[in-house]
């Protein structure tokens, strides 16, 4: 399990403090987790930090009323080797299962949620959650994550795995270089909403697909869980495409709500009247449409800090894994 850290224990001392690290990682999405435990398999020692209450970023599972809804990124697939490796070693462990997506399309998704893929991989770092960092300076010759109040620990190394916009901002005066790396990407946003529902009926087990109707992707959540023992309240998934999402980037969350049933629907023929809690999620930088050159920066002048995340290589899960093994290599 990982652990985490009183924020008591980082105050602002001497570089021979324990606050010092010989790495610190920003975010505890996949690329973070994936550079953390390679550097950790390394022998060195790591700081995971993340502003977020849970880890796994976009790998993401939320819980609510009694009913699960992954609301994140809803499956995962390996094409190298090294991801690969991962899921078998995941999969063996009990983190993660097949699941039949189609009839010619088999994938991988957590069991018994998404978030227990990043929990997999978590197994033994140092994390610290709800730790927003606004700050990226030198400090005593080393690196130092600073929140709004102080130091919150230094590090020999660093990779930052925030999102561009994120990462440009906090870099732009320590690593100007590593900034502009970030500046010609772009995401499409997404907005999902959870219905919790109160019987399944009417409700299917096949994901839906409809980008036309602005549907990218709408997933019983039983369908999912059937092949755990006990019961699972029937729950809907669904995520807008990311042009549907722009264009309603501004709409009130319930009116999402309301247009993307009705959507469904529509699509389905099927009414959905027996909803008992609805929550929605507008995930502001849901997948990468324009990842940065090839050729611009990972690493700092210095060495001392590598960028990763999916926006440096493409929007799949294992692109953005792949992404921070490599980060962790460069600073090497």
């Amino acid at each position: 399990m990982a652990a985490s850290q009183n924020p008591s224990s980082f105050p602002n001392k001497t570089p021979a403090d324990p606050a010092l690290f010989d790495l610190l990682v920003l975010g505890s999405g996949i690329a973070g987790l994936a550079a953390a435990q390679l550097a950790k398999d390394n022998g060195k020692s790591v700081l995971v930090i993340d502003k977020g209450r849970r880890l796994g970023g976009r790998v993401s599972t939320r819980r609510q009323d009694g009913f699960i809804f992954n609301h994140g990124a809803q499956f995962v697939t390996a094409k190298g080797t090294e991801f690969a490796s991962l899921l078998a070693k995941a999969k063996a462990a009990g983190n993660i299962k097949d699941w039949q997506i189609s009839d010619d399309k088999i994938v991988q998704i957590g069991t018994p949620s998404m978030r227990d893929l990043p929990q997999f991989m978590a197994t033994g770092l140092m994390i610290r959650q709800q730790t927003e960092i606004t700050k990226i300076a030198h400090h005593g010759g080393h690196i130092g994550f600073f929140d709004k109040d102080d130091l919150v620990a230094t590090g020999r190394q660093a990779i930052i795995t925030a999102p561009a916009a994120q990462t440009g901002k906090l870099l732009a005066d320590i690593y100007p270089e590593l900034a502009a790396t970030a500046g010609p990407v772009s995401y499409d946003p997404c907005w999902t909403i959870m219905l919790g529902l109160e019987d399944d009926h009417g409700l299917g087990t096949a994901p839906l697909r409809d980008e036309a109707a602005g549907i990218a992707l709408a997933v019983p959540e039983m369908t999912r869980s059937k092949q755990q023992s006990g019961a699972v309240a029937p729950a809907l998934t669904i995520q807008a495409t990311g042009a549907w999402s722009q264009q309603h980037l501004q709409d009130d969350s319930q009116m999402v709500i309301e247009i993307l049933c009705q959507i469904w629907q529509n699509l389905t023929g099927k009414p959905l009247n027996n909803i008992s809690t609805t929550t929605a999620h507008r995930w502001l930088y849901a997948k990468v449409t324009t990842a940065a050159p090839s050729d611009a920066p990972r690493l700092s002048n210095d060495g001392k800090l590598a960028i990763a995340g999916d926006w440096l290589s493409g929007p799949r899960v294992e692109q953005a894994f792949d992404s921070g093994q490599q980060a962790y290599r460069h600073l090497k």
